[in-house]
């Protein structure tokens, strides 16, 4: 896909995933591309793929770092994000913000989304209570891969609600009862408890460093507040959290042949990823699978493979199971959801 196709592509995208201020810039860049405007200079030097690469979103990550920082007041007046309303002059003001900035836009262009969007944990905690129930356990191990600053492995740090069943820190801060699920309502019953955790990025982030935050804030949509305000609280709940743990900068297959050599064979696991598959090499992804599926068929204990993954204008919840040496379950489709894990819904037969 061409600059100029993802950046309409992403427009589309923000209109359907509720950032009418994202879907208004990116469909404006899109047109001083083609009016040979800043934007144009900026894809001429371009070295990512557009699409797969997720240029529009690297840019836009690094104009509203600018704007949490300060460094760009101009932009920070238009976002919610920093106190401001979107105004008349915002695509003036953010394609002059591209062209005053150009090195910030470059450094941002080699920065790899990370969003870390706790709202997928909704979709985490639906796969681990069906694995849990499936295989009769009451405790797992959790490994996850592209886990960005390892904000979702501290699932069990915050609270769910669904059809009467509770899990989590009633106390919590992120918070997701009614408005967060879709119909029909997941069955979270029987979610299992932490042996332990542990995540692995190709450009790992720590909550604990300023620096880290910032980069996670930036790439959250400057006018959906909700998601802004529960990605502060995960982030300050990681900071005061004995369990949290940064993820290791590894590899996906490298990291979870580890993972599988460390875990007794005898001890549950299970496996996460969302929204990560695109951006593995091929070379990965197959290196991946064939560790995968060849540790779970010498494994006694009952090993999962959950992920949430795009499915067209939602992602899906899939899970493959292993139980004592045998695939019980390959490829099951759990649930679905938006993007951002809001609206999960059930799509297990009754």
């Amino acid at each position: 896909m061409s600059f100029h196709d993802a950046l309409l592509h992403q427009s589309a995208i923000c209109t359907q995933l509720g950032s009418p201020l994202y879907a208004e810039i990116f469909q404006a860049m899109a047109a001083d591309l083609t009016n040979n405007g800043v934007t144009a200079q900026i894809s001429e030097h371009l070295t990512i793929r557009p699409q797969r690469d997720a240029a529009p979103l690297r840019i836009a990550g690094a104009i509203h770092r600018l704007a949490l920082t300060g460094k760009a007041p101009s932009i920070a007046r238009h976002f919610p994000s920093t106190g401001g309303n979107p105004g008349p002059t915002l695509v003036d003001d953010y394609l002059e913000a591209l062209a005053i900035f150009r090195n910030d836009i470059d450094d941002g262009l080699s920065r790899s989304v990370q969003t870390n969007e706790v709202g997928r944990t909704t979709m985490l905690v639906t796969g681990m209570s069906f694995f849990a129930r499936e295989v009769g356990i009451p405790a797992t191990h959790l490994r996850e891969v592209g886990s960005s600053c390892g904000l979702n492995l501290q699932v069990d740090d915050y609270f769910f609600e669904a059809n009467g069943t509770s899990y989590g820190n009633g106390n919590a801060l992120v918070r997701f009862e009614d408005s967060a699920w879709g119909t029909p309502r997941p069955d979270i019953a029987q979610c299992p408890v932490l042996l332990s955790r542990a995540g692995c990025d190709i450009a790992p982030l720590d909550a604990r460093n300023e620096n880290d935050q910032f980069t996670l804030l930036s790439f959250v949509w400057p006018d959906q507040f909700d998601r802004f305000a529960r990605l502060r609280n995960a982030i300050n709940n990681a900071c005061t959290s004995p369990t949290y743990v940064s993820p290791h900068q590894k590899d996906a297959a490298e990291w979870i042949h580890q993972q599988f050599e460390n875990i007794s064979f005898d001890e549950p696991v299970l496996i996460f990823h969302s929204i990560v598959w695109q951006y593995l090499s091929r070379k990965t992804k197959d290196a991946f699978r064939e560790a995968v599926n060849g540790r779970c068929a010498q494994r006694t204990a009952p090993t999962g493979w959950l992920r949430m993954e795009p499915a067209g204008p939602v992602a899906d919840l899939r899970i493959d199971i292993w139980e004592d040496k045998r695939k019980t379950h390959s490829d099951q489709v759990l649930a679905d959801s938006s993007y951002h894990g809001i609206g999960t819904r059930s799509l297990i037969a009754n």
